[in-house]
């Protein structure tokens, strides 16, 4: 029976759901026998000031497999309390539907995990990288430089998603040897901006003003003109 009764999830069900306390890690996974498309889904921090006061910035190095690379030990944390689960259905769907487009995405933190969890996939099945598309809405920065020319390097559809002046994605800082990878997709003055190739494209989102950061425009995302189609 179809979980999902929207005009644009009509016919999606849903495999597997988590909620995971400590660390906080909340998603579904759903697939749509209409759009062909699997779905794994992590959902945003409940409340975008606590984690932001409390978090931390240490890094952790991964994946094992990339010299250099490091990412955020919270959000590192966050995704592998679920991976083993997450990942082995993920799996299980994949081989069940070998043409379904599969597409991870997420909002804030769950951002960040949808990005980890993609990167566990593809070094497990790299086969799959074909059918994958991330999209990430207010994300914070997960990694170094490193990780982030190597996000790039992948050379698939991967799209992050920022509404505004929202503060999230300018956290954890760069001067803290944090940094973003493309495409930034900007949603500024009613307009949808694809910022390329640049880490952090000085015409979109990184020329906001420090002063000019907002926690509302972190809640926004459900609200904004835009689409995209897989």
């Amino acid at each position: 029976m179809p979980d999902c009764v929207q005009p644009e999830t009509i016919g999606t069900v849903v495999d597997y759901k988590w909620h995971h306390n400590a660390p906080a890690s909340v998603g579904y996974i759903a697939h749509n026998d209409y759009t062909r498309i699997i779905v794994v889904a992590f959902r945003g921090s409940a409340d975008a000031e606590d984690w932001i006061q409390d978090s931390e910035f240490a890094f952790d190095p991964w994946p094992p497999h990339l010299q250099g690379s490091m990412v955020h030990h919270g959000f590192l944390s966050a995704y592998q309390s679920v991976a083993p689960n997450v990942t082995n259905i993920v799996t299980q769907l994949t081989a069940r539907y070998p043409s379904y487009k599969v597409v991870f995405t997420g909002h804030s933190l769950g951002g960040a995990e949808t990005v980890l969890c993609a990167i566990d996939m593809l070094s497990q099945h790299p086969e799959l990288k074909r059918r994958m598309y991330i999209y990430t809405y207010g994300m914070p920065r997960i990694g170094n430089d490193v990780w982030a020319s190597s996000i790039e390097a992948l050379d698939m559809p991967i799209y992050r998603v920022v509404y505004e002046n929202d503060l999230v994605p300018h956290i954890p800082f760069q001067w803290l040897g944090y940094m973003h990878f493309a495409q930034e997709v900007w949603i500024h003055n009613n307009q949808t901006m694809f910022c390329g190739k640049e880490h952090e494209a000085l015409r979109c989102s990184a020329s906001v003003a420090v002063g000019s950061y907002s926690v509302p425009d972190h809640s926004q995302y459900s609200l904004a003109n835009w689409k995209f189609t897989v």
